[in-house]
């Protein structure tokens, strides 16, 4: 996501780094005879040839990052919560391991700390659906204990029992979860109200990080406190009550997300360094990593199959012969990795140009505008991929007239997204009308309300579109002052704006405030918002864009919930359950996803259904329903995506592949499988 939700949480798994070749033993020298003489003999001494050491490894080298925004937190547990931008994501998920992962371009499930991949259908036992899932034996967190099922139970009852928002509901959904067990030190026991969906459980639980129980539990155990003995209220509670316990709860997530980690055990293949803001953070590489040493190969017939340091694999989806996709043994290779932070790309690409760094890690890629100063460098290298995510307007729908979808249709209809993004940004992005992105090409449907577009696919004409869109305000209700509704002017080509447009209770619309990224930080969404403001206007909205921060936008749209409109972006995952998680009424609280209060009971109960869905052929008619009803309710206006172009220094690193939905930054610059010239 820009603002990454990811939801996703980012799972970078399965890394690995080079062996060292041992050294030759020592070799007997042969004596040589006393040369002849009347003297007594005496001892030859006899010439010991040294044994030839084998050359020292080069030293490891940084990986070197340039990155445009800070991070807000170094708490994992805030950065898959209400901190989940992407800039957390890039510096904090490659510390972590899930219990299963995606596989490198494919994104098949394999697994990770898991020895493999659950069994389906769960088992039934008593009122619950069950898993029990062992878990490998050698991986160790880098303080040298083991890591254990304990610290998997911890972490998602913890997310249970604090109710965790954002990316933590997204991992341990409470509408199917009822907890988890350590049944023994290395089996992970699952329990399910309900029997879970692929979403739920494999997309889900399995994926989310993992936290080190001995190290958090008194940080837990402090935030719990703050609830002490309350209970979630039931439905029949008074509103006190409720009250009460949702200002108890908020206090406790403040003592967990607020808590300042030092020295924090982790298990992947970084660990955290240090942090000065505004300037970089650094990772340093584990040397404790149980998958450094892991061969991955990918198939050409779909098989799969990973290689541990301890002679274990894992084989999956089909036989593991023929043809080679994919190969690699990873590291890390690097001895750490440092985000550097860049105001402006400009600024980045010349540190590229000047060695300072080896990659920019940006999900909204690199602009085409400073592509020639890239192609022409024999030093450098463009990477180009489809994308997996858009950029979008929201809306506050607790606020008029924001939370009416007539509105939020008439807006549509009047944003030219062709115009801009062919004319006005040269073709360097391309306008969408759904939630799923066609380089998602297993979930995304085409079969979707697209406002400005005609029934024949061709966009609208400038006059065609203020028609509807006036069509559409007026059907709702809508009026204009002194009855002076826009119109066409057919001599000037343009708009002749008309009164405030006034709601359908009589009162006008106030003045609304539009954040948005600056030129400096996206001038793709910045140029947008300047349109936006336009169009609005013309319809008698009284828009005005505000350019601002990044981290700005996320604190006064996620973290207090104080706003009107806002543009940002969301990389996405592969499986579209983020449909349900961005719009469902249960995830419109502080912090969590729904920022923008969107609530409809029929979406809530559609959505539902990506949730429950165990057959691929389900789940993906579930979604194109979904997909369906968000292009006509529009609580997001979905606007444009790119695809993502990504500069770095050839001359100084090596990825074992460069072709990948979103390209690289979706799996965070491969800190862990990047080799150092």
């Amino acid at each position: 996501m820009s603002r990454n939700k990811l939801t996703v949480v980012f799972n970078l798994l399965v890394v690995t780094s080079m062996l060292l070749a041992a050294c030759a033993a020592p070799t007997a020298a042969p004596t040589q005879a006393p040369p002849p003489t009347t003297a007594p003999a005496q001892p030859t001494a006899v010439p010991v040839v040294q044994p030839t050491a084998e050359p020292a490894p080069p030293e490891a080298k940084p990986y070197r990052v340039g990155i445009f925004a800070d991070l807000t937190t170094t708490n994992y547990w805030n950065y898959v919560g209400p901190g989940s931008t992407v800039w957390n994501a890039y510096v904090l998920a490659p510390q972590r391991l899930g219990m299963i992962s995606q596989a490198d371009k494919t994104f098949q499930l394999v697994p990770s700390v898991a020895t493999a991949l659950p069994e389906r259908p769960l088992q039934k036992e008593g009122d619950f659906w069950v898993s029990e899932i062992a878990m490998k034996q050698s991986i160790t967190w880098s303080d040298g204990t083991p890591l254990t099922a304990k610290d998997v139970a911890f972490t998602g009852n913890t997310a249970l029992e604090l109710q965790l928002p954002g990316g933590w509901t997204t991992n341990y959904d409470p509408n199917f979860l009822d907890h988890i067990e350590a049944v023994d030190d290395y089996t992970v026991k699952y329990y399910f109200t309900q029997d879970p969906g692929l979403a739920v459980f494999e997309y889900g639980a399995l994926q989310g990080g993992i936290m080190q129980e001995a190290y958090w539990a008194p940080v837990v155990e402090d935030a719990k406190v703050a609830v002490g003995g309350l209970t979630p209220p039931a439905e029949t509670a008074t509103d006190e009550e409720k009250t009460a316990y949702e200002e108890a709860l908020a206090e406790a997530l403040n003592v967990l997300f607020g808590y300042v980690p030092e020295n924090e055990p982790v298990a992947g293949g970084y660990l955290f360094g240090k942090w000065e803001t505004g300037a970089f953070a650094e990772n340093a590489a584990n040397p404790d990593f149980f998958f450094k040493g892991t061969t991955t190969t990918e198939y050409a017939n779909g098989a799969y199959k990973d290689v541990y340091p301890d002679g274990s694999e894992f084989v999956g989806y089909g036989d593991a012969s023929g043809d080679m996709a994919l190969e690699f043994t990873t590291g890390p290779n690097a001895s750490s990795a440092i985000y550097s932070i860049y105001g402006t790309q400009d600024a980045a690409v010349l540190a590229l140009r000047d060695g300072e760094v080896d990659f920019l890690l940006n999900p909204l890629g690199m602009p085409r505008g400073l592509r020639t100063q890239v192609e022409t460098d024999p030093a450098l290298a463009v990477i180009e991929n489809p994308t997996n995510g858009f950029r979008y307007l929201g809306f506050n729908h607790r606020r008029a007239p924001m939370n009416d979808s007539a509105f939020r249709q008439a807006l549509a209809t009047m944003i030219d997204k062709e115009f801009v993004t062919s004319r006005i940004l040269q073709g360097v992005a391309f306008p969408l009308y759904t939630m799923v992105p066609e380089g998602n090409a297993a979930w995304y449907t085409d079969d979707v309300p697209k406002f400005g577009q005609k029934e024949d696919g061709t966009s609208m004409t400038s006059e065609e579109r203020l028609n509807a869109a006036v069509a559409i305000l007026e059907a709702a209700g809508y009026t204009w002052e002194g009855d002076a509704k826009p119109v066409w002017d057919a001599d000037n080509r343009q708009v002749t704006r008309g009164g405030r447009l006034i709601m359908p209770d009589g009162t006008p619309v106030l003045e609304i405030e539009m954040l948005a990224p600056s030129a400096g930080y996206d001038p793709l969404r910045s140029t947008f918002a300047i349109w936006i403001e336009q169009y609005a206007n013309d319809l008698g909205i009284p828009l005005k864009a505000n350019l601002t921060g990044f981290n700005i936008i996320v604190g006064k749209v996620f973290d207090e919930q104080d706003f009107d409109m806002w543009i940002l972006g969301w990389s996405l995952t592969i499986f579209p359950d983020y449909l349900r998680d961005f719009f469902h009424t249960d995830r419109a609280v502080l912090g969590d996803n729904n920022a923008g209060g969107y609530s409809n009971p029929e979406f809530d109960q559609l959505s539902d259904a990506i949730k429950s869905c165990t057959d691929l052929a389900d789940c993906k008619q579930i979604a194109d329903n979904i997909q369906k009803i968000l292009a006509d309710e529009l609580p997001y206006i979905v606007l444009f995506d790119t695809g993502i172009v990504e500069f770095y220094r050839s001359a100084a690193v090596e990825y074992p592949y460069t072709e990948t939905l979103s390209g690289l930054q979706f799996v965070q610059g491969m800190p862990s499988s990047v080799v150092i010239k």
